[in-house]
């Protein structure tokens, strides 16, 4: 076997080693596909493109990985005797389950060459000891301009962004759902077992009185019911097993757009989000539902008919005729059902809104005693919900018993006529009876036509629901647009103006402002003069309507957000928590953080007093939202849980003022004293203690800068006019 160090040559590219070093194998495999296409590439940035927990050595992360390079994926199981020398580069897998990048075959040589993650070498293997370490299904990789034009090569690979969100994951479970279908097939045809043996059993064991025929028709169609009860739980076995892979892709894919959506995007709160999300629990049970299910035996009602008529001739006509009229019933009554579905999602949302905002709040409606006006404002959403849910059932009910009163005529047609047959000898009794269960069986499926129906009409509302949340604009592109990270934290401000939607007036107004890296700036201003705007701003959660946002130098644009935000680190005003312990809502940013930078940043954030003095230390649970916590308490786990990122500037939005003066002090002296000039500091404050901490004020009145300079001359500005800052 020969070795060389991946990067030798411009076609087997590898990552510095520096930065190689710091990367698990499977990631190591994803930037070497990146340096190979020209993409680029940064850790941070696909990594929060992909699910917690994701595992890249599995096929279905890493198409997810190499989606966010702008690579397409597609699997082609290949024949590794017969190996294409144009299907590389592309990815295989080791029986252990590995992954490796296959770079090139060389036929003539019999010896084909791969880089190794796990080394960060290309190893140059003989073909016999290839076949026998790789599994043949191979992931074929390539840019999107690329179409695989070359003669004998594989179609071209279809990028995880070019699928659609819910189709695409059905699409790919095509052979389930052939498997469903043939066992509906099987099960349908052993359905047939029980009325042909009632029909023989008339028309030949009867007559003759032959025990042996009997039994021998008894014991076939117990294995016929037998088998029929095995393929049903298989059946069922095989929806779930699909619905639960779809559900994980497209499911995940649905939330990762969601946290992805611009903040402007999302004026219409969470909980309204959070409702049209829900919905596609409506599109998720209608594949896993007696529903679907009723809807597949459908296909199969051709084949009742087609041995009705064989059997008893003229007689299959009656349940043709009761078809009809089921399904002209179920589609006029889709008429009224269709605008109960139409409106359905948007009650829905609402009665959500409501209880999110009434137990969310909940202190607040205490407080002012205002539970009669949410109570209210609930007992209306339920109530029109009531309203719609009720129609809907009136005319499903309609329809099902309507198609319980068709199949009970058409059981009194089969018999009268079949009567009349019997007497003129064209049919049997045998074959009369069979013919009223054949009937039965037929109809069958069409009693939840209109359940199934409504169903489907209110999944394709949700869908088209749930597609304009996943077409409408991320603040990221599905691509990781740059390489470039925030390395000196320099931010420079150009004319920038921005205008809040809905908003009569400008936020921010031609600010232009230079902070170099390291600076220590504090943002004055009265309430609603922009501060919390530009933070905003900075950290990339909106963009500028006009001017720009230079940081290092390069427009805020160009950076991934991911890349951004663990540069430039922001601090909102109210901080947000989630039900967990304060370990985990201290490491949701940084979840690999070692002991020495958590204790860090509990130092420097002044949460080490509180954490020392709780017998469960960091495991001590926080309650909801962090419901237990203090105001400062909770500004000082936020200022924590920023600190441990690390970033190269900090926009630290009134961090303090929920703090006791005690404790503002001391986390303004460890601040000043321990944070280190690597990282520059803009504070947004009123308070006098934590302002001394910058060496430069900034004043903004209206959306403007009015003051800027150094601490003491603004000081002075604003000492002769109060009314300039706050």
């Amino acid at each position: 076997m020969n070795r060389s160090v991946a990067g030798a040559a411009p076609a087997r590219p590898a990552a510095p080693a520096a930065e190689d070093e710091r990367l698990d194998p499977p990631l190591r495999l994803v930037r070497w596909f990146a340096a190979f296409h020209g993409r680029p590439f940064t850790a941070a940035a696909v990594l929060a493109r992909l699910p917690a927990g994701a595992n890249l050595a599995r096929p279905d992360d890493l198409e997810l990985a190499l989606a966010a390079l702008g690579l397409k994926t597609r699997s082609h199981r290949a024949d590794l005797r017969r190996l294409d020398p144009a299907v590389p580069p592309c990815i295989a897998f080791r029986h252990k389950g590995s992954p490796v990048a296959v770079v090139s075959i060389t036929p003539a040589r019999g010896s084909v060459e791969l880089f190794d993650p796990e080394t960060g070498l290309t190893e140059h293997h003989p073909m016999r000891v290839f076949r026998r370490r790789i599994a043949p299904d191979l992931l074929l990789v390539a840019p999107e301009e690329d179409q695989r034009t070359r003669p004998g090569a594989p179609p071209a690979p279809t990028a995880a962004a070019d699928r659609h969100w819910f189709w695409g994951p059905v699409r790919d479970n095509w052979r389930g759902w052939a498997q469903v279908v043939l066992a509906t097939l099987l099960i349908n045809l052993m359905a047939l077992a029980l009325p042909l043996f009632v029909m023989n059993v008339y028309d030949r064991v009867i007559p003759t009185f032959s025990t042996v025929t009997l039994w021998t028709l008894a014991i076939g169609v117990g294995l016929a019911i037998a088998l029929d009860l095995l393929l049903r739980l298989l059946r069922a076995g095989l929806l779930e097993r699909i619905s639960r892979r779809v559900d994980l892709r497209a499911a995940s894919a649905l939330f990762r757009q969601a946290l992805n959506l611009r903040l402007l995007d999302r004026q219409d709160g969470a909980a309204s989000l959070a409702s049209r999300i829900r919905e596609y629990e409506a599109v998720r049970e209608l594949f896993a539902s007696t529903s679907f299910v009723a809807a597949v035996d459908l296909l199969f009602v051709g084949l009742f008919i087609g041995v009705l008529a064989i059997v008893v001739g003229p007689l299959a006509w009656v349940p043709l005729g009761a078809m009809a009229v089921i399904l002209t019933l179920a589609l006029l009554a889709q008429i009224p059902m269709a605008r109960t579905a139409d409106t359905a999602g948007d009650v829905a949302a609402r009665r959500l809104n409501v209880l999110a905002e009434a137990l969310g709040g909940v202190l607040t409606v205490k407080a002012l005693n205002a539970e009669p006006v949410m109570q209210r404002e609930w007992e209306r959403a339920v109530a029109a919900s009531a309203r719609l849910n009720g129609r809907a059932r009136v005319w499903a009910n309609f329809v099902q018993s309507a198609t319980l009163a068709v199949q009970q005529l058409t059981s009194i047609v089969i018999v009268a006529w079949g009567v009349y047959l019997v007497v003129d000898g064209t049919i049997s009794v045998g074959a009369l009876i069979a013919a009223n269960i054949l009937a039965s069986r037929a109809l069958a499926p069409l009693a939840l036509i209109a359940q199934t129906v409504f169903r489907a009409q209110y999944a394709r509302k949700s869908l088209g629901a749930l597609d304009a949340i996943m077409q409408t604009p991320t603040e990221s592109t599905q691509a990781v647009r740059s390489g470039l990270r925030v390395r000196r934290g320099e931010v420079s401000l150009r004319d920038v103006d921005f205008t809040w939607p809905g908003a009569a007036t400008p936020a921010l107004r031609g600010v232009s402002l230079d902070i170099p890296a390291g600076a220590r700036v504090a943002l004055l201003g009265r309430v609603g003069s922009g501060k919390s705007t530009l933070g905003k701003m900075l950290a990339g959660l909106i963009a500028p309507d006009t001017g720009t946002v230079l940081i290092d130098s390069h427009g805020a644009s160009h950076y991934d957000p991911a890349e951004l935000r663990a540069g430039i680190g922001y601090l909102p005003q109210s901080p947000e928590f989630f039900t967990g312990t304060l370990r985990e809502n201290l490491l949701i940013g940084r979840p690999d953080a070692t002991q020495d930078e958590i204790d860090r940043a509990l130092y420097l954030s002044g949460l080490d007093d509180f954490v020392a003095a709780a017998p469960e230390g960091l495991a001590l649970f926080i309650g909801d939202r962090g419901a237990r916590l203090s105001g400062g308490q909770a500004q000082a786990l936020s200022l924590a849980r920023l600190l441990i990122r690390r970033p190269r500037l900090m926009f630290l939005d009134e961090p303090t003022n929920s703090m006791d003066q005690e404790m503002e002090a001391r986390v303004c002296r460890r601040l000043d004293r321990d944070l280190g000039r690597d990282c520059g500091l803009i504070l947004c404050t009123h308070r006098q203690p934590l302002a001394v901490i910058a060496d430069r004020y900034a004043v903004l009145d209206a959306g403007r800068k009015v003051l800027d300079g150094p601490r003491a001359e603004v000081t002075a500005a604003l000492s002769a006019a109060p009314a300039g800052g706050g």
